[in-house]
């Protein structure tokens, strides 16, 4: 049986307005006195993590910026990579080539390139509050936990990821549509996946992921069972099992519910 349930929020716990769905929360519950450990894995960082996370009513850790960060469950940073400096700084050179928007995020503080907020705001589900502007001259003066390039040329994203990829100090993949995400090379969700399994002292096949894009990849591959959102990437769905339903249809809730025989 599982004893370790982790699953993604965007695109896959959360629906499409991200919310989180009484049905859900009623799910999550039982999990809970059930002593099955419910854990959010998330590109978000604390701030917009930490309202899903209360709603829930969770008591452990919360996975952040694709795994840059871990935070336990008084909100304590337990775990943290940084980009390398001289990465970030040929990232924003490549947005600012490739007309892409910047999004750089530090604990809850957001970075964006000078001059850009309305820009960046037409990609964001909720306005960037307060963002700090940077521009090649002062870049380097920052720390980043995750940079974010945001482009409707989804083809440019993806080669850029290759890109990225080539280089040792990095982690690049699609989080969703129009969203590249740059990462330490060292973290993932399924690298936290393994820190926090092994710190409950609870085995990889008894842990099972939930996700719908490629920044969930190595969290669904490292799980003892890893499941893709029916609207989730199709090159997800080619290598893990694929739900029958959607974020929009309780679809973890449901599927929980079956697997754990959770009666509401």
């Amino acid at each position: 049986m599982y004893k370790l349930v982790i699953s993604d929020l965007d695109g896959t716990l959360v629906n499409s307005n991200k919310e989180v769905s009484d049905y859900t929360k009623k799910i999550v519950d039982l999990l809970k006195q059930n002593d099955v450990h419910f854990i959010i894995a998330t590109g978000r960082n604390l701030k917009g993590a930490k309202h899903i996370y209360d709603i829930l009513n969770l008591n452990g850790e919360i996975i952040c910026n694709n795994g840059s960060t871990i935070y336990d469950n008084k909100g304590e940073l337990i775990f943290q990579k940084i980009v390398d400096k001289n990465i970030a700084r040929l990232v924003f050179e490549t947005a600012l080539k490739e007309e892409c928007a910047f999004l750089g995020s530090y604990g809850t503080q957001l970075y964006i390139g000078e001059g850009t907020l309305d820009l960046v705001n037409t990609y964001l589900y909720n306005p960037a509050q307060d963002p700090i502007e940077i521009n090649i001259n002062n870049i380097s003066t920052f720390d980043f936990e995750k940079i974010v390039l945001m482009s409707k040329d989804n083809n440019k994203l993806e080669k850029l990821s290759s890109e990225f990829n080539s280089l040792k100090e990095v982690n690049a993949f699609i989080s969703q549509e129009n969203y590249l995400d740059v990462v330490h090379f060292e973290t993932s969700k399924g690298k936290a996946l393994k820190v926090l399994a092994n710190s409950k002292n609870i085995d990889l096949e008894h842990t099972i992921a939930f996700g719908d894009a490629f920044n969930d990849y190595e969290m669904l591959k490292f799980a003892g069972k890893g499941l893709v959102m029916a609207n989730g990437f199709e090159e997800l769905k080619k290598e893990f099992e694929v739900l029958e339903l959607t974020n929009d249809e309780n679809g973890v809730a449901k599927y929980l519910a079956k697997v754990f025989s959770l009666d509401l």
